[in-house]
């Protein structure tokens, strides 16, 4: 896909994040998840280090080996029912576990002095009965872009369309959406978000069963089809400047979405068509969509005894809600012949870590914009320093224009404090009401050829005229100068100063996949291929690229793959010859989720013994796919060949059980009974939401997709023998 081509209809409005957090495993030494077996720890652990362990016998307390661990299992919390009362309420409060109320007051969260009993921990994170989906709430189209044909880009927005085209006036303040039926008032949405790896956050997915621009007023839909899923990149923790602290970063953070929607079996309106038609060159049947979602805020610790529990967004069931409220920005463009479907092909300009920028955060504390938890007279701790992620480029001959993507390069900050949570605990800060780009003063975009000659100013930008909120919006983040003629950019770097000092230099490289997400089964055939997207299997194919051009096969650039090896938490490097277009092969012995990276420098690698703001510039800045083998399960063997009975006990206990303490939302709608789950509508649902030509839809169950494929067989032939018992 590309951001850069045109038309741009560009976009910004709030949606509601209703993700579940019972696999997050959010508060080590405390393990609730088993991310190997996608199943909850039950009953839940207490990991000890060997300095705690002398303590902790003293105490009274068993304590179990576990490789070269030692932990303390917390008994009492034995069944999924009790799991399921114990993971609402804060640690160290719960009745039948009081007797271990000791131990969580010794033991700290991992790298801090809190103690596990602190007020604010609850084992099931802050939205326990969340049911995945992404609820657009009001997302408007804010303006619309074409070429001048000068070298330049017009901009038309709702308050300005003198001169825009039909048929994209048409589309200025109408609704982006993602519902099943628009026009529906009780429709559902058909986004939902699904982690392929829930506790490191490395990768988390959108899947989409449609996409679609509507006007109610006029009773319209401008285009409607099904988008690719979508996978997180890009992750910036700097992005809202005055939410940036301590347990507050998540919502300090923002990250990319890419996909592309296919127009062949959905629809597009005549005028729409035309414009599309027209600066794409050719019969448009697919639109590039770019999302940066931002401004999240999460009530982190609630209470779940005063959590309300009326329909909410895309959740109408009797369950205590408290989804994240987050805002999703971006733009729609045509997809062309050539583009990635999650990702673009450009050039890359990174924040160097020395030249993080110095944020001036003096106006924020005096104009009391600086929120305080409800348990604190304190104000958070703010950053003086922000660490930006990347900005991409485009150069383009045939529009004759550079052009530069910052939507999530320059940072924002909350303008106004709204009300604290009716039902948020001791470290709830209150959202913000507003929000504003920060001005950064001028940049300036400079081109460095490589024979050392003196650097060519291509143009600047400024808060006033072109990134201040309102403006940044309009162009989607995107910002286009005139291209100098005579200039081989293929033998030089971009820059983007700040007061004449870099604060954005080019990469030579950049690595991508459109399968950044994928799934394999343990042990599966050589050749079996991964899943990604869609009902089929594949490759994973990485897109190689020097200076925004493919590297050839014939001439590959030598660099490395790494992941962390679990056992020591060391980079394990492997030589690899890098070409554009490349397969990448991942083991599938052991069952996990696996962070790849690739590099072809030693700014590109995992930082080994890494500061905090190392660490942030690598989340920033890295290339990596992350990958799930879903466990084979051995066990199940002897109930798929026949060999001994399935019955409800043995669904309960191999696939079930693990959702009712990971995704609770599903025995919320149905409960796990074996007459629940013997209705024939039920079974006939379930053989359809678990076949794997489902897989890419929204619909798949589990939505999570943590269910391996002898889990799924085991599923299907429970429901064929009930509707079939005869065959």
């Amino acid at each position: 896909m590309s951001q850069f081509d045109f038309p741009r209809i560009n976009f910004h409005g709030s949606v509601l994040l209703d993700v579940a957090t019972a696999n997050n495993g959010r508060f080590d030494p405390l393990r609730v998840y088993d991310q190997v077996k996608a199943a909850p720890v039950l009953p839940p652990r207490v990991y000890i280090t060997d300095d705690q362990l002398g303590e902790v016998k003293t105490m009274g307390y068993s304590v179990t080996p576990d490789g070269d661990q030692n932990y303390v299992e917390i008994s009492p919390i034995n069944t999924t029912e009790i799991y399921d009362q114990w993971a609402q309420v804060t640690l160290g409060t719960f009745k039948p576990d009081a007797s271990y109320k000791r131990l969580y007051d010794f033991i700290p969260l991992t790298g801090t002095s809190t103690p596990l009993s602190s007020n604010w921990i609850t084992p099931g994170y802050w939205n326990y009965f969340g049911d995945l989906s992404i609820f657009a709430e009001d997302i408007r189209i804010t303006g619309v872009q074409l070429p001048d044909g000068a070298g330049g880009v017009e901009t038309w927005t709702p308050d300005n369309s003198s001169g825009c085209p039909q048929g994209l006036a048409q589309l200025l303040g109408t609704s982006l959406s993602f519902h099943q039926d628009f026009f529906d008032p009780n429709s559902r949405t058909s986004a939902m978000f699904c982690d392929v790896d829930s506790i490191g956050q490395t990768c988390t997915q959108i899947f989409y069963g449609k996409a679609g621009i509507y006007s109610k007023e006029s009773n319209q839909t401008f285009f409607a089809g099904k988008p690719c899923k979508s996978t997180f990149n890009w992750m910036s923790l700097c992005k809202v400047l005055n939410w940036y602290a301590g347990l507050l970063m998540p919502m300090s953070g923002s990250a990319y979405f890419y996909s592309t929607i296919d127009l062949t079996n959905g629809s597009c309106d005549p005028a729409l068509q035309q414009v599309l038609n027209q600066y794409a060159g050719t019969n448009v049947t697919s639109l590039s969509m770019k999302i940066m979602l931002h401004q999240v805020y999460e009530v982190h610790n609630p209470d779940y005894s005063v959590m309300p529990t009326q329909p909410l967004g895309n959740n109408n069931t009797s369950v205590r809600k408290n989804p994240a409220r987050a805002v999703f920005s971006g733009s729609i463009t045509p997809c062309l012949s050539g583009d990635m479907t999650t990702n673009t092909i450009s050039r890359i300009l990174k924040n160097p870590l020395s030249a993080s920028p110095t944020i001036d955060i003096q106006p924020f504390i005096s104009q009391n914009l600086v929120p305080v938890p409800v348990g604190s007279n304190t104000p958070v701790s703010l950053i003086t320093s922000a660490q930006l992620p990347p900005a991409f480029l485009k150069v383009n001959p045939v529009k004759s224009l550079i052009s530069l993507d910052v939507i999530n390069t320059i940072c924002e900050f909350g303008t106004g404090l709204g009300e604290y949570s009716p039902y948020g605990g001791d470290t709830s800060i209150p959202p913000f009401t507003g929000f504003e780009n920060y001005d950064f003063g001028q940049l300036s975009l400079y081109f460095s050829p490589d024979n050392g000659s003196t650097p060519i100013l291509i143009g600047s930008i400024d808060f006033a005229n072109d990134y201040n909120m309102s403006t940044f919006l309009a162009r989607g983040g995107v910002m286009d100068f005139p291209m100098p003629s005579n200039i081989n950019w293929a033998e030089g770097t971009f820059q983007l100063k700040s007061g004449g000092s870099n604060l954005m230099v080019e990469d030579d490289f950049l690595i991508l996949s459109d399968q950044q997400g994928s799934y394999a089964e343990q042990n599966q055939a050589p050749g079996y291929g991964y899943k990604s997207d869609g009902s089929g299997r594949g490759p994973v194919f990485l897109r190689v690229l020097y200076r925004g051009q493919p590297v050839p096969q014939s001439n590959p650039v030598l660099g490395v793959y790494q992941y962390v090896d679990p056992s020591s938490g060391n980079p394990v490097n492997t030589p690899i010859n890098f070409y554009d277009g490349m397969m990448f092969n991942y083991p599938v012995d052991k069952a996990g989720c696996m962070q790849y990276v690739f590099a072809i420098t030693p700014q590109q690698q995992i930082p080994v013994n890494a500061s905090p703001a190392q660490s942030f510039y690598f989340s920033a800045n890295s290339y990596s796919i992350t990958s799930r083998v879903l466990a084979d399960f051995p066990n199940l063997a002897p109930y798929l060949n026949g060999t001994l009975p399935i019955t409800w006990q043995v669904i309960m206990d191999n696939v079930l059980s693990n959702f009712e303490t990971v995704l609770p939302i599903m025995y919320a709608i149905i409960p796990f009974k074996e007459e629940n789950w013997s209705d024939p509508v039920t079974l006939q649902r379930l053989l359809l939401l678990t076949d794997e030509k489902s897989w890419g839809g929204y619909m798949f169950m589990p939505v999570t997709r943590e269910i391996s494929a002898p889990q799924r067989a085991l599923l299907q032939k429970w429901a064929k023998q009930k509707l079939y018992p005869s065959s």
